[in-house]
């Protein structure tokens, strides 16, 4: 926005101040900050000890403002889940795209590493999740969902390999695809609990390699 300025001359001029956020964008970025705060606090004690007052307090804002914009701890642990998992399938889209292929394929798995060692936060804290969704209501229908979703995206691109002749022809894409996962989540809580004995780039080295050895041609 424009507005007009007098100089110490007397001169007028134009200067250009900063636009206001809207109460819509105001909430946004008070959520994304609370929610940011949350996932440090998972990350470093888990969820037992997220409070919705402590969020509030961590990001900077005040104690009640959690409860207003969530309600209660259930839902702000399914908005966190939501949150990391969106932020998540963003940076890999942007990362590695929809191509289709072996090498789409691995670049998925290859990044899976990479984001994680790149912000372990986020990944300690949605490990946490992962594990919670054993447990807790709110969280089982988020950790469901997202498990067939990341079980059919990988199926997907192993069955488009397949057709394209990329990979074996007896390759069943659901089961290859389930042992991925389980692969992947097994590496990665293997280095969360003991990082000084898992180096995560050798193992995403090995596992890429193994995986391409069993499914090509």
């Amino acid at each position: 926005m424009n507005s007009r300025k007098i100089t110490t001359k007397g001169e007028a001029v134009d200067t250009l101040e900063p636009a206001r956020q809207t109460q819509a964008e105001r909430r946004e970025t008070a959520e994304r900050a609370i929610l940011e705060a949350a996932t440090t606090i998972v990350a470093e004690r888990g969820l037992n000890a997220l409070t919705l007052h402590e969020a509030g307090e961590a990001a900077g804002y005040s104690r009640a403002l959690p409860a207003h914009y969530f309600g209660t701890k259930s839902a702000m642990v399914s908005a966190l889940a939501d949150y990391i998992i969106d932020g998540y399938t963003q940076r890999i889209r942007d990362a590695v795209g929809s191509a289709d292929g072996l090498d789409p394929l691995c670049e998925r798995i290859s990044f899976y590493f990479d984001d994680a060692e790149r912000d372990p936060v986020t990944a300690r804290a949605f490990q946490g999740i992962l594990s919670a969704g054993l447990t807790r209501s709110e969280l089982a229908p988020i950790v469901e969902r997202l498990n067939r979703d990341s079980v059919d995206s990988l199926a997907g691109i192993i069955k488009l390999a397949r057709d394209k002749g990329e990979i074996r022809a007896d390759v069943r894409p659901r089961a290859e695809a389930s042992l991925i996962l389980a692969s992947m989540r097994g590496v990665m809580f293997q280095w969360l609990t003991v990082p000084d004995h898992v180096s995560l780039s050798r193992m995403r080295d090995a596992l890429v390699t193994n995986i391409r050895r069993s499914l090509a041609r």
